[in-house]
């Protein structure tokens, strides 16, 4: 039967490639071959296909026989590789090209083809024999040595003389463990014992004196100062050796690294304490969902100790308020292997309904399958509460926000334009809403109504009594003449609201004269405003008897008259201006204002406005008050 083989044939004529075939054929091989004539070509198939021999022309037309041969050896250097000359000078070149090539001929010796094509491939197999041990015998040292520095123990042997120890003498696997040498502990007898942590020396020292004192021991686990300063936990096992008289006459002993281990128990008490002292809850189960742990912060959300839940299942702890498919959803999730976090309602020991937050893990065992659930707990039910109160109160506030736009357009967009009079007003609610007001009811272009009032409080109630005192006092301005008989009769008109809400209003009406600068006025209980005259330097209180609205029916007012000059300078406020307090409790006061008023009295109304109210920030520290505030200037021209 012929033998197969592989050849890749570089640049040969398709007679050559003939006349080579038959050759090989006639010596009993089966021959497959590929003729390949570039560089490029040559790679290709040394990469892609396996060969048995390359067989090349000396003279190539594309790239020549020492290109062939440095890419042969690159890409496989156990590739036998053959140059045919055709002439005897090439076969002389071919020659002294290089010794990398396995044999030259010229083309007409193609006799000594076949028995350099045998020898080659013997050869060649050799080469990877060869090698192949090599690699062998280089991955069984690494191996080795991977297995000696994995060894954590090692054996070492004690002589005792006369109740003494005599020798010692260490295993080599002693350095693996301590980092000394058996020869460190042969000239030093005493290496072992200086080696053992100071904190343990005395521990192990009773532990040798009851062995040679004839004692059975334990074996023991104790610190030992490695050579590279590390602290490493080591297990001494000793196995004693007594004559045939009984006598100790020595003891093996087997030492082990123990570190790994005792790192992991510490960590794992670690943990353990972390998980005992978490302030959520946490729930181990298997993979049923049985209960093996829980932490005290368990008890404390649910109400049931470990020992009532061990081994129960956590269904227990339904409240009904889920449906199945809210189950069937969450153990889908955590059977296929994924975390599920959620929120759920469950029922307390004690009856009562709690919202929690939860995340359930699963943990797989060393052939990936579930074995465990890890649950971690969250009493969100107070959480949520708060939430819900925020998420109200923001809705209050912005309904607040819109009551405040809707109450400050009840007020007067622009001071009256009168004969004679510049007028400036404000007003700063100390919540989204107050119960302050003032107004402007101009008759003429002469006459004209003025009025400033303070229900009592500033929340909500009070800005609904100030609205409905608005469209009262609209109706008897248009209805009466005199301030006494508007004040009395408002008086009477929110009696009973005033009453049932447990509110009261002060007043003070102003009826004004342009022509004449003759002002009228009633006072319903309100801070009597500041006349100021500049011609005197001095202020006085316009005053007049009254109660104030919501006290008592059938009240009368009393109506004053005053004459205004030009210059002087009419100021109308409620009692969160003189009111208003500092850091340390003081309070802005009458002084004060009356003190920015004199400064500013040659100004225009709404920049004595501004001044008065920049002045009750400064002293105050803030430009949110505690009390509504409310301004209205008047001034003569």
């Amino acid at each position: 039967m012929s033998t197969p083989l592989r050849i890749l044939i570089v640049d040969f004529r398709e007679d050559d490639v003939g006349l080579l075939v038959r050759e090989l054929q006639a010596c009993g091989y089966d021959p497959a071959y590929e003729v390949v004539e570039t560089y490029a070509a040559m790679k290709e198939a040394i990469v892609n296909h396996s060969w048995d021999v390359v067989i090349s022309k000396y003279a190539l037309p594309f790239f020549n026989a020492r290109s062939a041969l440095s890419l042969c050896r690159e890409i496989n250097q156990d590739l036998p590789f053959m140059i045919i000359a055709d002439s005897t000078d090439e076969y002389t070149a071919a020659q002294a090209m290089t010794p990398a090539a396995n044999d030259y001929f010229l083309k007409a010796y193609l006799t000594r083809l076949v028995p350099a094509v045998k020898r080659e491939l013997q050869e060649a197999e050799e080469r990877r024999k060869r090698r192949d041990a090599e690699e062998a015998l280089v991955r069984s040292e690494h191996r080795y040595k991977r297995l000696v520095a994995a060894v954590t123990d090692y054996i070492y042997t004690v002589k005792i003389e006369n109740g003494q120890v005599s020798s010692t003498s260490h295993g080599p696997g002693c350095v693996t463990v301590t980092g000394y040498t058996p020869e460190e502990y042969h000239d030093n007898q005493h290496l072992w014992y200086q080696m053992i942590l100071e904190d343990d020396r005395q521990r192990v020292m009773e532990h040798a004196g009851a062995l040679l004192s004839g004692m059975d021991v334990p074996s023991i686990e104790h610190r030992i100062i490695h050579k590279d300063d590390s602290i490493r936990w080591v297990k001494n096992t000793i196995v004693p050796r007594h004559n045939e008289l009984g006598s100790l006459v020595g003891y093996d002993g087997l030492i082990s690294d123990i570190t790994e281990r005792k790192q992991a128990e510490t960590s794992l008490r670690l943990q353990s304490a972390a998980l005992e002292a978490a302030a959520n809850a946490i729930v181990i189960t298997d993979h049923t969902g049985d209960i093996i742990w829980v932490n005290p912060a368990f008890t404390l959300l649910t109400g049931y100790c470990q020992e009532e839940v061990v081994h129960q299942n956590l269904r227990f702890l339904k409240s009904g308020k889920h449906d199945d498919g809210f189950y069937r959803h969450l153990w889908e999730t955590i059977n296929s292997g994924m975390v599920w976090h959620g929120e759920t309602t469950n029922r307390h020991k004690s009856g009562y309904y709690y919202l929690e937050e939860q995340t359930i893990t699963p943990v797989m065992d060393e052939r990936g399958k579930i074995c465990h659930f890890v649950a971690v707990k969250q009493n969100i039910t107070e959480r949520k509460l708060a939430e819900k109160a925020l998420l109200e109160n923001i809705q209050m506030s912005r309904e607040m926000e819109i009551a405040k736009r809707i109450q400050l357009s009840l007020l007067p967009a622009f001071p009256p334009k009168l004969f004679g009079v510049q007028c400036a007003s404000r007003c700063v609610p100390a919540t989204h809403v107050g119960g302050d007001y003032y107004d402007f009811f101009h008759h003429s272009e002469n006459s004209i109504d003025m009025v400033i009032a303070d229900v009592s409080g500033h929340s909500v109630g009070a800005a609904l009594i100030m609205a409905e005192t608005r469209s009262a006092l609209r109706v008897q301005v248009n209805a009466a003449n005199s301030t006494t008989t508007i004040l009395s009769a408002l008086n009477d008109l929110l009696f009973e609201d005033l009453s049932k809400a447990e509110l009261f209003i002060s007043m003070f009406y102003i009826k004004y004269n342009s022509l004449k600068r003759q002002l009228t006025y009633s006072n319903a209980g309100h801070n009597p405003p500041l006349l100021f005259r500049p011609s005197e330097m001095s202020f006085t209180e316009l005053d007049a008897e009254g109660l104030i609205l919501g006290v008592q029916r059938d009240v009368d007012f009393e109506e004053k008259n005053v004459q205004l000059y030009v210059g002087d300078l009419l100021v109308l406020y409620t009692d969160g201006i003189v009111e208003a307090r500092n850091a340390t409790g003081d309070f802005f006061g009458r002084e004060r204002l009356c003190t920015v008023l004199a400064d500013k009295h040659n100004d225009a109304p709404e920049t004595v406005v501004n001044a008065v109210l920049e002045e009750i920030a400064c002293f105050t520290g803030t430009t949110v008050f505690q009390d509504d505030i409310s301004l209205v200037i008047l001034k003569t021209v």
